[in-house]
């Protein structure tokens, strides 16, 4: 494992030991173990949703049905949030597998890397990737969701959006799969 790579997994595991400290990861839940199924259903329902919205921005005749401005600028954050979330989901599907439970999002990406980039029962190429693409997919998109939710002054571009949206689909996907076969 590359110097990289090991220096981020040790700052994800020390950030989960302050987070478990502060209580907001708890381990051993039963309880959280008992909702990975629905936690993943609500992943592929938000992606599903996003879909819905990316089909929105692309056809303006929809948004003319809908009475919606022809320059209606918050549909592409709420393609990022409804994406950033379908993400989240996935991820608390993950952990939950782990018998895990988070008060944040951060604490659930930080349990989300700790507990899946440094799982020996993962392919190397999975791991690398968690580390390089997933982990950054959705950091990326809960610092985007972020300031599309309360930043009212940013205007996100569709470039911007369709981005998130496309690590939302590669994420809940490769998340997905890797329950589902377990």
């Amino acid at each position: 494992m590359d110097k990289e790579i090991r220096k981020k997994i040790e700052a994800y595991s020390e950030l989960y030991r302050q987070l478990k400290e502060e209580k907001e990861i708890s381990e051993n839940d039963f309880a959280e173990s008992r909702k990975v199924k629905l936690y993943l259903a609500r992943s592929k329902d938000d992606f599903l949703w996003a879909t819905a919205v990316k089909k929105l921005i692309e056809n303006p005749k929809i948004r003319q049905e809908l009475n919606l401005p022809e320059d209606y600028l918050n549909i592409c954050h709420w393609l990022i949030i409804i994406s950033y979330y379908a993400m989240y989901h996935a991820a608390t599907a993950a952990i939950a597998k782990k018998k895990i439970k988070c008060e944040s999002h951060k604490a659930t990406i930080t349990s989300l890397a700790k507990h899946y980039a440094t799982d020996e029962e993962l392919e190397f190429d999975f791991i690398e990737k968690l580390n390089y693409i997933y982990i950054e997919y959705i950091e990326s998109g809960r610092e985007k969701r972020r300031g599309a939710q309360y930043n009212v002054e940013k205007i996100y571009s569709q470039q911007e959006a369709y981005k998130i949206f496309e690590y939302a689909g590669k994420f809940v996907e490769r998340l997905a799969s890797m329950l589902e076969e377990s």
